[in-house]
């Protein structure tokens, strides 16, 4: 597995934990200590292979990877066919979907690497495990483009997204206090 597969699973995976954090924070007790305990074990496996260069626990992190995902989906089945909306009303659905998306991305790479391991390197080109730092770079960059692109409006979508600030009003001069405030296209003196 080159070098970039391995930061960009690390990406993919650090997302999904955000947004899994985000999701937690909104939800009932039991499901936020199950979705937390889930963004935290992504958070810090991201992490960990960023700061070790390599892939710890793989299949460990495959099972991981796709558990949030299939308990996701039977949420979601539930839901429609049995008509349980009431009690599946705390699920966000956009912001689930981003962080399945993510770590469905992550099971993806470590089945593709693993089938390689098992067929001795014959499942598809050589890898390299070293990327040019140009390559790495511009990988780098789309990657977390994407994943930036993904996670920033699944986190607005989730309950702690619903109550952030919105940016440009951290400023707002409240009502009555316009004489007190510099004009348009004046500078205070601080």
């Amino acid at each position: 597995m080159s070098d970039l597969q391995k930061s960009l699973m690390a990406l993919a995976a650090l997302g999904a934990g955000l947004v899994h954090l985000a999701v937690a924070a909104g939800s009932p007790l039991v499901a936020a200590v199950l979705v937390g305990a889930v963004g935290i074990g992504e958070l810090g496996w991201g992490l960990a292979i960023l700061s070790r260069g390599r892939v710890l626990t793989p299949t460990v992190a495959l099972i991981g990877s796709l558990a949030p995902v299939a308990l996701w989906g039977l949420l979601m089945t539930v839901r429609v066919a049995g008509g349980l909306s009431a009690t599946t009303d705390w699920v966000p659905v956009g912001p689930l979907a981003a962080a399945s998306l993510l770590s469905l991305s992550v099971a993806v790479v470590l089945s593709v690497d693993r089938r390689r391991r098992k067929t001795g390197g014959r499942a598809g080109p050589p890898a390299r495990t070293a990327t040019r730092p140009g390559r790495f770079l511009l990988g780098m960059l789309l990657g977390a483009m994407a994943v930036a692109g993904l996670v920033t409006p699944a986190l607005a979508a989730t309950n702690a997204g619903t109550y952030a600030v919105p940016h440009g009003e951290h400023s707002t001069v409240p009502a009555g206090n316009e004489l007190n405030s510099p004009g348009p296209g004046t500078h205070s003196a601080h």
